[in-house]
C-alpha cells in the first residue's frame, strides 16, 4: 500500500495535482502495481494520456491555430523520460526469429 507521501509524488510527476481525474485509490493501485517504482508508475499513466490525446489534431481558423497535436508528442515524450528511468526498462523484449533466406546465384 503506498503512503500519501508516495501518492503525493506521483501527482507531482503526472502533472495532476487534484484528484479530478485521477483518485489517490487508483494512484495507490497504479504504485502497488508498479511494485513502488513512482517511476514505472507516472510512465503508465503517462502512456495512458498520450493515448487520449492521439485523436487531437491542429486546428486553424479565423486567424489562429491550436497545435492540438503537440499534446499528444509532449505526453509520449513525458512517457520516454519516465520509462527511460525505470530500471529493467519498461517494455518487455519481443521475441527475435532469426529468419533464413535460400542463397541463389
Amino acid at each position: 500500500m503506498a503512503t500519501v507521501i508516495d501518492i503525493a509524488r506521483l501527482r507531482l510527476l503526472i502533472g495532476e495535482p487534484t484528484p479530478d481525474l485521477y483518485t489517490d485509490a487508483d494512484l495507490d493501485t497504479r504504485i502497488d502495481t508498479a511494485l513502488g517504482d513512482l517511476n514505472k508508475a507516472a510512465y503508465e499513466v503517462w502512456v495512458e494520456k498520450s493515448a487520449s490525446a492521439a485523436e487531437l489534431v491542429d486546428i486553424s481558423e479565423g486567424g489562429s491555430s491550436r497545435k492540438m497535436g503537440d499534446i499528444y508528442e509532449q505526453a509520449l515524450t513525458m512517457a520516454k523520460f519516465f520509462g527511460g528511468q525505470v530500471s529493467g526498462g519498461v517494455e518487455p523484449d519481443a521475441p527475435r526469429y532469426t529468419r533464413v533466406y535460400k542463397l541463389s546465384r
